[in-house]
């Protein structure tokens, strides 16, 4: 079973302060079910107003074995699905709770 790591959780308590956690469960809800395919720009990092969201968004998701690019696409390497879940019912449950 995959667990965040200490790293991820202090970058998840930044993201709870900056008030970003909805838009990163957005992200992670749609490069899964994407899959490998590009999301484009508007729908990436882009979507972040300030550049410092956007850093600590693409740390979270390369802890979890998950680069993202500008362009909106992401580079997974083959154990970044279980990470990738683990972080996504840690932002789901984050943002019920906010």
């Amino acid at each position: 079973s995959a667990e965040l790591t200490e790293d991820q959780l202090l970058l998840l308590l930044e993201s709870l302060d900056k008030k970003i956690v909805p838009q990163q469960l957005k992200l992670v809800r749609e490069h899964v079910s994407k899959g490998k395919k590009s999301l484009g720009a508007e729908t990436g990092l882009l979507s972040f107003s300030q550049e410092e969201e956007g850093e600590i968004t693409t740390a979270i998701f390369e802890m979890s074995g998950v680069t993202l690019r500008k362009d909106g696409s992401a580079v997974w390497t083959g154990e970044a699905f279980s990470a990738v879940a683990a972080l996504y019912v840690s932002l789901y449950i984050l943002h019920l709770l906010s």
